[in-house]
């Protein structure tokens, strides 16, 4: 090749490249101008008519009057929330499929499990955190028991004979640890949602359950079930009367869930920040106030660094809560 031919190619080369430079940002940048344009599936890991789905829910419906588009719920449970985690973890990086996750999913699943289909971190774009949630103990009436001392006592008379269920990582360590913190011997029988385990529990099937705060309290308002203490380290302003955990007999007790909204791996970075953005005033609006409020939820909004910062710190912290309670990952 001469000189001259070798020149004008290499000039070509550099213009080309310098071009392709120019447009790349214009066409990074176009994707939260566009988006949505179509359905968004929120995928939650639980099943229908606990506080998670309510929440999502009026999430979606929200998101539908913020951003023009149709956003929808799809449940996928089973596995403490694996199941919908690793299908969100192989959906497409457009902001199409976002995960409706807790610290089930992104802390303790991990400790709990000896393999997950997913990585909590290096498979998500967090996008923002959304709420907390307390859970309560409850027991059925038919049980007999007026207090979490009672329930200690009733435990250690019968050893081995009550037993207690769970629906997720949550309610699973927060048992576990109730248990222990009690010394009390008492079997676990799980299950794959909240609804099927208060059902059993009011029919005095199960004997004890740590569940979320909205669903529990749903529950003992129709007088299907008592509710005991709540697993927050302070009383919860809706539920006043309702002592902590803590204060009730188990000093140091605390346990309380977190959800928050993550999308697959390598989503653009703007469409992240504009939904975080979108999330983060309805979560301050007072309408998602006064819902969560009803669920017995507070309001947590936050940024995609900081549910990064949480996932790696409660990913720690819950692994030393999976060891202190002393379940072995199945």
């Amino acid at each position: 090749m001469t000189d001259t031919r070798r020149t004008t190619t290499t000039r070509r080369t550099v213009l080309q490249t310098a071009a392709a430079a120019c447009l790349a940002p214009l066409t990074f940048g176009a994707h939260a101008d566009t988006y949505p344009s179509r359905v968004v599936t929120i995928v939650v890991p639980f099943g229908p008519g606990n506080a998670y789905d309510m929440m999502a829910r009026y999430l979606a419906d929200r998101l539908r009057e913020s951003m023009g588009q149709p956003f929808i719920v799809e449940a996928r449970q089973g596995a403490l929330g694996g199941v919908a985690a690793s299908f969100v973890a192989r959906a497409p990086a457009d902001g199409y499929t976002l995960l409706f996750g807790a610290n089930s999913t992104h802390a303790a699943n991990q400790h709990l499990f000896k393999t997950i289909p997913y990585d909590p971190v290096a498979d998500f774009a967090p996008v923002t955190t959304l709420a907390t949630i307390p859970q309560v103990l409850v027991v059925p009436p038919s049980l007999g028991v007026n207090n979490l001392k009672e329930l200690i006592a009733l435990a250690k008379s019968r050893p081995g004979k009550l037993n207690y269920g769970s629906s997720s990582a949550t309610g699973r360590i927060a048992s576990e640890a109730l248990r222990q913190m009690a010394g009390i011997d008492a079997v676990h029988v799980p299950y794959k949602t909240s609804g099927q385990a208060l059902t059993d529990l009011a029919v005095g099937q199960l004997h004890f359950l740590v569940t979320d705060a909205g669903l529990g309290m749903a529950q003992a308002q129709g007088g299907r079930v008592k509710v005991l203490g709540v697993s927050s380290a302070q009383r919860v302003p809706a539920i006043p009367d309702i002592p902590t955990i803590a204060e009730a007999g188990l000093p140091g007790y605390e346990f309380t869930a977190w959800l928050a909204i993550f999308a697959p791996k390598r989503t653009p970075a703007d469409v992240v920040n504009r939904l975080a953005d979108t999330i983060n005033g309805i979560v301050r609006s007072p309408g998602m106030q006064e819902s969560l409020a009803r669920m017995y939820a507070l309001p947590y909004p936050g940024t995609p660094e900081s549910l990064r910062e949480l996932v790696a710190r409660d990913g720690k912290r819950w692994g030393e809560l999976v060891k202190a309670a002393g379940i072995e990952p199945e």
